[in-house]
């Protein structure tokens, strides 16, 4: 069974990374034995691609980026072309914001919705921690049928000083989305109408200790569980959500501590289908963090490894989930770990795949053996 990558990375120089040696979009089709065609840049006309989403039926990509003389970020839809995997731009709209670095499709695929990080030094620019973007006939996006501007800060002064939002997720099997914001401590609930607009539940809503500090979150298939990764706090939350509003109960929390004296930085979080596995990428330290759930969604004793690189920014499972991606940005490598099937740790690498500073990568099922053939 082989698979559809498409890499993201980073192409400017800014502050807050050690450099930048990206080209755009990378494409390559790799196996379950780790075995990949060459990479080869799809999209170079854009500028620092934090994040990409593909919808399900393989036709369109979206991808944030960012222009040299604007002032917000931009979301771009692309058609992929089916012989090729190729990428034609379609459109691209203002985000209402600065650093987007997280989308996701509604689950039906009428709609896109952003997050905005909006990071320190954007004072007086655009800054909407969330915009709703309808998703039209051909594939591009419409003007925003919502957007949501959030107010306040965190107690940590270097990282705190103002909202963060830093992941949309969609809870499966219902229209609610759930909003991380790293600036504020929280996780915000709304429900998207069919209009697409954003219907605020803060009866849902799940407030964090002070300094947490939440990037991403994971569910389970069933949409009964939700795991948190803290980058401040560095730590592992779970989560039961209540039927039927999605009401957060903490089940566990699981800190995640130092490496030979090295602090992590968590960043990515993923899932196994079985929801008895998560894996944690931890930049600082450059490990990957295998850390067993429970059926009562505990969080038992976890295995650290090497992740293969420096920086790792993102990881994916391939769906066979015997294999772990994982983008090292200050490496500019995709490293493929495989995954011990009786203990779920990761092994070394069994292949290296050279990309620019890589940010995020999308992984999907390729179906037609003739696509992408190097």
């Amino acid at each position: 069974m082989s698979f559809q990558i498409y890499a993201g990375s980073l192409t400017r120089p800014m502050p807050q990374y050690e450099s930048a040696s990206g080209e755009g979009i990378t494409l390559l089709s790799i196996n379950d034995a780790g075995t990949r065609t060459a990479p080869h840049v799809v999209e170079d006309q854009f500028d620092d691609t934090i994040w990409i989403v593909r919808d399900r039926a393989g036709e369109f990509l979206y991808s944030t980026f960012e222009t040299s003389d604007g002032d917000q970020s931009y979301i771009a839809a692309f058609r992929i072309e089916k012989r090729t995997g190729d990428l034609t731009l379609i459109n691209s709209q203002p985000t209402g914001g600065n650093e987007a670095c997280h989308a996701t499709l509604s689950s039906d695929g009428r709609y896109l919705l952003v997050a905005n990080y909006n990071g320190e030094g954007f004072e007086g620019l655009p800054d909407q921690s969330m915009t709703v973007f309808p998703v039209l006939g051909d594939g591009g996006l419409g003007e925003p049928t919502a957007t949501i501007r959030y107010v306040g800060r965190g107690p940590r002064q270097d990282r705190q000083t103002r909202p963060h939002a830093h992941c949309v997720e969609q809870r499966p099997g219902t229209n609610d989305f759930y909003v991380a914001d790293l600036g504020l401590d929280r996780i915000a609930v709304y429900a998207l109408s069919h209009d697409g607009q954003l219907i605020h539940k803060p009866g849902c809503d799940v407030t964090l200790e002070p300094g947490d500090g939440p990037r991403h979150l994971v569910f389970s298939a069933d949409g009964k569980r939700m795991f948190v990764v803290c980058e401040l706090n560095a730590k592992v939350l779970s989560f039961a959500l209540s039927e039927p509003q999605g009401q957060a109960h903490l089940i566990d929390s699981f800190g995640i501590g130092a490496s030979n004296g090295i602090e992590a930085q968590p960043s990515g979080i993923v899932l196994t289908k079985t929801a008895d596995t998560l894996f944690v990428a931890l930049r600082g330290c450059d490990e990957i963090l295998t850390l067993p759930v429970t059926s009562q969604g505990l969080l038992l004793e976890a295995v650290r490894s090497p992740c293969g690189g420096q920086t790792p920014r993102d990881i994916k499972l391939l769906p066979t989930e015997r294999h772990l991606l994982v983008a090292n940005q200050n490496s500019s490598t995709i490293s493929v770990l495989p995954i011990d099937k009786h203990t779920c740790a990761v092994a070394d690498p069994v292949t290296q795949i050279e990309v620019g500073t890589p940010m995020v990568i999308s992984v999907h099922p390729l179906n037609d053996p003739t696509h992408f053939q190097s």
